[in-house]
């Protein structure tokens, strides 16, 4: 989730590595450079297990972020571990040396670009309005005027004061008091990611639709690593692969088929 300028070189990101169900505690070695890595290496990605980018179903580990990196580590010739906890551990852990990169749906912005690498971006910020089913809410003109709901403090939250100008920005502490929101009438619409909308509008008490989705191509989302590791061009490389030969864009409509292609990928061969 967030925001910046389409950069780098090539294509996707990401590599692959996790400990699945794995602990901090007991660290995996890691590829340090790229002559271990591609000597198979182990990379340890850290994600936060949230539907869509990393899940499980009747205990298989799926989503479109693990994909990704299941692809990139299979491009680099590294074992993949992948490392799950809380999204706001995974910075700290990643400082730490804990793990080698974050691959949970990370917006790249100027701030995080500060203290961290990116690589090329494997996928954009794709937003949305969650409105009731009977809103008049059917395009992105339509919420001029409106009351509008974001999460404070989050991405979404800057994004929509500095793209929508004339609507009244109603702030709420996360997502259950934006739909509260709604159905008391304080907000017409939510502004959120998209990609985790669906359970927001399956444990509404009100009946919520996503009334507009559409990509943020200003704002990729990459795979995270520490400043100056030299296994970003390997990622680099594989995530373009990725993308010239196909499998991106066969993960892409396995998880968000609906979605409009964003131009940062149209001229990528996607």
């Amino acid at each position: 989730m967030n925001n910046i300028k389409y950069v780098v070189a090539g294509a996707l990101v990401l590599l692959g590595v996790l400990v699945l169900g794995g602990t901090l505690a007991d660290p995996a070695p890691k590829a340090t450079d790229q002559a271990s890595a591609a000597a198979g290496g182990t990379l340890r990605i850290g994600v936060d297990g949230t539907e869509p980018a990393f899940y499980k179903v009747d205990g298989v580990a799926k989503g479109f972020d693990y994909e990704m990196a299941l692809g990139v580590a299979e491009g680099m010739g590294v074992k993949p571990e992948f490392v799950v906890m809380g999204f706001g551990d995974l910075f700290p852990a990643l400082e730490a040396g804990k793990i080698d990169v974050i691959g949970a749906q990370v917006t790249e912005t100027a701030e995080r670009k500060e203290d961290f690498d990116f690589t090329a971006p494997y996928f954009v910020t794709y937003l949305s309005f969650l409105t009731p089913e009977d809103s008049d809410i059917k395009n992105r003109s339509d919420v001029n005027g409106k009351n509008v709901a974001i999460v404070d403090g989050t991405i979404q939250e800057r994004y929509l004061a500095e793209q929508y100008k004339d609507v009244n920005i109603i702030k709420a502490k996360d997502e259950d008091a934006a739909v509260s929101a709604i159905q008391s009438g304080k907000a017409d619409a939510f502004f959120y990611d998209a990609p985790y909308t669906a359970p927001i509008i399956k444990r509404a008490p009100i009946k919520l639709k996503e009334a507009i989705v559409y990509p943020a191509d200003d704002a990729p989302i990459s795979f995270v690593m520490q400043k100056g590791d030299n296994r970003r061009a390997q990622i680099d490389k594989a995530l373009e692969d990725m993308i010239l030969n196909g499998e991106w864009l066969k993960i892409k409509k396995e998880y968000f088929r609906e979605y409009p292609l964003s131009e940062v990928f149209k001229d990528k061969g996607a």
